[in-house]
């Protein structure tokens, strides 16, 4: 769920309704502002009249961009929209090259090494691939920095593509990302069942191996850039797990119980709020908050900087990879709630926050703690742009409708049980009449 995606020449930052772009190089900066209804009929008609299910209530507030990713030579960014689109932009001139429409709502995207497929995965569980133009990209007119993406508009590179692919695999549970392996041989995907699925591609229904050992939802995995055999993931369970994902076994766990325990108290403050607001509360909400998603980046040859979020909770965990193995770095607090990070470099990371004022802010990483800085390109960029963040509500992935709901089933037969006992007892004592017998058919 990359709502910031950054490469070495862009940062790509996912604003609710809108996608702003930074161009690290000369530091132009630009929106590709999204046609989303506004109205509950065009709402309503974007969606294909679909009921309100709880996969509709993933996000905090509909309509919004899902999620971006860059593709590894730059030459593209693909856009995923919650009214089943994707987008394909082309870097080089900002024209919109396709426009996919999907059966259902979106949640991840993907694109292959090589720039020639994209993944997408849907909140039904289903996989789509697309193919992605190959070699040098044609001549095509520059886009206006408001250029709406309108569906019936096909004016701009190989306009709207319906989607009448066939779904590339399924999961019965709903997925939360995707992810393609750097040779392009195995796709890698995460649900809501504690599932890490490694099938083969294209022939998806060959299935490599499955990660098991979560205990909640997975919401991220991430492939390590200098070890393609080497899975990251992050649950719903507050545990980081690094993977061998070919055959499926897990090489190291990492529980951030053991390091946020000064911090829980955010956290226990949102769930008494909750519980007030809806006693229903009680049969979903943990104890302990789930990992939001997670940022990795390499730092040396064999290391890697892993910065991760818990759920309401304004503090940034700073974790290492090394020989395989996770190692605890430091905690740092924010003056917001995080939403998304991206690491910019091995030494600066890049924090959306739940502010106002201040929607972008910027750490630099020294001694294994992180800074807060005070001036920063794009601290200015998201105050100049502030009004995107605010667009439409509070951004991100609302994590509470992620857990199943408990029922306990058992309580009250229990309850029934220890009654009858207790009258035949005392019918036994001869301290109540026995009650009358009841036949088949009276």
């Amino acid at each position: 769920m990359g709502r910031i995606e950054t490469s070495q020449n862009f940062v790509v930052i996912c604003c609710n309704k809108t996608v702003l772009v930074y161009d690290r190089r000369n530091g132009d900066s630009r929106t590709l502002s999204l046609n989303i209804p506004e109205t509950p009929e065009e709402s309503k008609k974007a969606t294909d009249s679909d009921e309100t299910t709880a996969q509709d209530m993933l996000f905090c507030s509909k309509n919004q961009v899902v999620c971006a990713r860059i593709s590894q030579d730059e030459k593209y960014v693909a856009v995923a929209c919650e009214p089943k689109t994707v987008t394909v932009w082309c870097t080089q001139s900002w024209s919109l090259q396709h426009t996919h429409n999907l059966v259902k709502r979106p949640v991840s995207v993907d694109i292959s090494s090589d720039s020639k497929v994209i993944l997408v995965a849907d909140k039904t569980g289903d996989v789509y691939h697309f193919p992605l133009k190959g070699g040098e990209l044609e001549e095509t007119s520059v886009c206006d920095d408001r250029q709406e993406m309108s569906p019936e508009s096909d004016s701009q590179g190989n306009g709207v593509q319906k989607n009448d692919v066939p779904a590339l695999l399924g999961h019965l549970s709903m997925l939360l990302d995707v992810a393609i392996s750097l040779d392009s041989r195995f796709i890698i995907t995460c649900d809501r069942d504690e599932k890490i699925r490694v099938s083969h591609y294209p022939n998806s229904y060959n299935i490599q191996s499955f990660c098991l050992g979560h205990r909640e939802f997975v919401t991220q995995i991430n492939l390590l850039p200098n070890h393609g055999n080497l899975l990251l993931s992050c649950s719903g369970d507050g545990t980081l797990r690094l993977w061998e994902y070919e055959i499926g076994q897990c090489v190291a766990v990492m529980d951030t119980r053991e390091h946020s325990s000064p911090i829980l108290h955010h956290f226990t403050k949102y769930s008494e709020e909750r519980i007030k607001q809806s006693a229903e509360a009680t049969r979903y909400l943990p104890d302990y908050p789930p990992l939001r998603c997670f940022a990795l980046h390499p730092c040396a040859e064999d290391e890697y900087l892993v910065a991760t979020m818990l759920d309401k909770i304004p503090s940034v965990l700073l974790y290492k990879i090394k020989d395989r193995k996770l190692h605890y770095l430091s905690t740092t607090s924010l003056e917001g709630l995080p939403l998304a990070l991206a690491w910019l470099d091995s030494k600066t990371l890049l924090v959306q926050e739940e502010s106002e004022e201040q929607p972008l802010s910027v750490y630099q990483c020294e001694e294994d703690k992180l800074s807060r800085l005070k001036e920063h390109t794009l601290i200015s960029l998201g105050m100049n742009f502030k009004q995107f963040f605010s667009e439409g509500g509070p951004g991100g992935v609302n994590m509470d409708i992620l857990y199943k709901q408990r029922y306990d089933n058992v309580a009250e037969y229990l309850k029934k049980k220890e009654e009858r006992i207790a009258l035949t007892k005392a019918v036994e004592a001869g301290l109540v009449p026995a009650p009358p017998k009841k036949g088949r058919w009276e």
